[in-house]
């Protein structure tokens, strides 16, 4: 009786075992990680556009990161308090899945995007060598532990890390300031820089006037001009025309851009909670390639939101912020809590590419293509299609001759 116990024993740990590794596979932590991404993205996105007044470049994803690895020290109410709003997966397996994907993620579109992401700790907390170890597995991730004491120091050391970064196209991130009073700060700066699948040809952007929602004359653009197969569909669900440009070679990056139809730019990310980035590509296959005329400014945005904590607060993530209620207990054995959370995003949109050729100018006069001029108040997405998330997303509508 007792061998046949140990058998039976064995037996369901296999049967666990195999269901573990069945259900914790790339595949399936990436079906895992796309919903609860999106769904943060579009809820925070929307926060941020108010508080910028729709005119913004933002990354919504490297929020959601940081908050994921304050988790890895987080614990108790205050771990719950994250995962609710994150909606991370808890077990580790699914967790180092979910850090492959994003490490594979970064490497592969390193070329168009940069990221530098730091957590930054009074050094006098001991931050413990496991929460280090396992939050810098993650690319572009580093914990730095400096003296509070001499906030000038402290702000040219972790500056100068990020600026290393970066390769210099941010320069400064933190301030002496943000160091008085506080015990733990967050930053993260990225960028992107478009790498159109087919380039607009310089030759053809002019100096055209951009307008406001009720028609008014805002100022002029620096207007880009090309012809070529797109996909385009109308989706009255958001009364937003969806542009899609590709922004590799592979299509596995592309810019999707909104064009309200109807109602107010500041409407278009409320509204998308109503739909997903699958039921867009899915759009695009039935209504197919169509031949589109595109009219789209060239523009440079560079957006710092240093009111994050504001932000996660009223979605639900309050703990972190209170000393006495934050258990951080992951991170040090001393009581931390974030001060600071922050973001530095860079976004540049002009004619060439990496592989930039020029436009057959026959197609600038072609008579059978449809519209889609930007002259108007528009928002946009970034996204990864392979992993259906969105590195970059913001709105313009304060033009300018960039």
């Amino acid at each position: 009786m007792a061998v046949l116990k140990i058998l039976i024993l064995i037996n369901l740990c296999l049967v666990v075992f195999a269901r573990e590794r069945y259900y914790c596979s790339h595949e399936s932590a990436l079906k895992l990680l796309k919903r609860p991404t999106y769904e943060f993205s579009i809820r925070i996105l929307d926060r941020v556009s108010h508080e910028t007044g729709a005119h913004f470049v933002f990354s919504p994803l490297s929020t959601w990161l940081q908050l994921t690895i304050l988790a890895e020290g987080a614990r108790g109410n205050t771990l719950n308090e994250i995962w609710k709003v994150t909606r991370h997966h808890r077990m580790r397996c699914f967790r180092r899945k979910l850090r492959d994907i994003l490490n594979s993620m970064d490497e592969e579109l390193k070329l168009m995007s940069k990221r530098s992401s730091v957590i930054i700790v009074d050094k006098l907390l001991e931050v413990k060598d496991s929460f280090k170890k396992e939050v810098e597995k993650l690319h572009g991730v580093k914990i730095l532990t400096l003296n509070f004491n001499d906030p000038e120091k402290a702000a040219s050391e972790a500056n100068a890390i990020m600026e290393a970064d970066m390769g210099g196209v941010i320069t400064e991130a933190v301030y002496p300031n943000d160091f008085n009073f506080t015990v733990l700060l967050m930053t993260d700066i990225t960028y992107f820089r478009s790498d159109w699948k087919y380039p607009f040809n310089r030759a053809y952007t002019t100096i055209e006037p951009f307008y406001s929602e009720q028609g008014v004359k805002l100022g002029d653009v620096r207007m880009m001009n090309q012809v070529a197969y797109f996909h385009l569909v109308d989706v009255s669900l958001i009364n937003a025309k969806i542009l899609e440009l590709p922004c590799s070679a592979d299509d596995r990056v592309a810019m999707l851009v909104f064009l309200p139809t109807e109602g107010s730019i500041s409407d278009i990310f409320f509204s998308l909670n109503a739909l997903r980035l699958t039921t867009i590509f899915n759009l695009y296959k039935q209504r197919g390639m169509q031949l589109v005329k595109v009219k789209l400014p060239r523009f440079k945005i560079i957006t710092d939101v240093d009111t994050i904590p504001e932000l996660v607060y009223d979605m639900g993530v309050k703990r972190i912020f209170y000393p006495h209620l934050a258990d951080l207990s992951g991170i040090s054995d001393y009581r931390v809590h974030a001060s600071l959370m922050s973001q530095i995003a860079d976004i540049e949109v002009t004619e060439e590419g990496i592989s930039a050729k020029s436009v057959a100018e026959f197609l600038l006069t072609d008579n059978k293509a449809v519209e889609f001029n930007a002259n108007q108040p528009f928002a946009f997405l970034v996204v990864d299609k392979k992993t259906e998330m969105i590195l970059f997303a913001g709105s313009y509508n304060a033009p300018s001759l960039y």
